[in-house]
């Protein structure tokens, strides 16, 4: 029990995350509670690719919730390096595009998302095959 209890976290962090987002841009935008705080600061520079990014992985960690726990570890071992790895493409890439064919951190967050879910679910798919043929 408690080991299934553990693959949920990523689903509330997901949550958490989607959560933040939705909840500054009404503070920042709609009813402007927060104008001029540091979420009103910081709401272009992380909270949007914080959004985008969860956005690409709660249906991974969706899945990774009900997946067996040996397909969970091997994920936990992807998403150590590739979690830090993706944040760091984030943060260097510009607020704002500089020119017509660059990108911001929202279309980074966009494909950082997108190339961990696609990798995140091949690996998923391979290790159920391998754990079914096993079997």
């Amino acid at each position: 029990m408690k080991t299934k209890i553990v693959q949920f976290i990523p689903v509330i962090l997901a949550l958490v995350a989607f959560g933040f987002s939705y909840f500054s841009f009404w503070c920042t935008g709609v009813d402007n509670l927060c104008y001029r705080t540091w979420m009103d600061s910081i709401f272009i520079e992380a909270i949007n690719p914080l959004y985008f990014f969860s956005f690409f992985f709660l249906p991974i960690a969706i899945v990774l919730a009900f997946v067996p726990r040996s397909m969970f570890n091997s994920w936990l071992k992807l998403a150590a390096w590739a979690i830090p790895l993706l944040v760091l493409f984030i943060a260097t890439q510009p607020v704002y595009p500089g020119s017509p064919f660059s990108t911001d951190r929202d279309d980074a967050a966009w494909l950082a998302g997108g190339v961990f879910a696609g990798v995140s679910l091949i690996l998923i798919i391979w290790k159920y095959i391998i754990t079914r043929r096993l079997a």
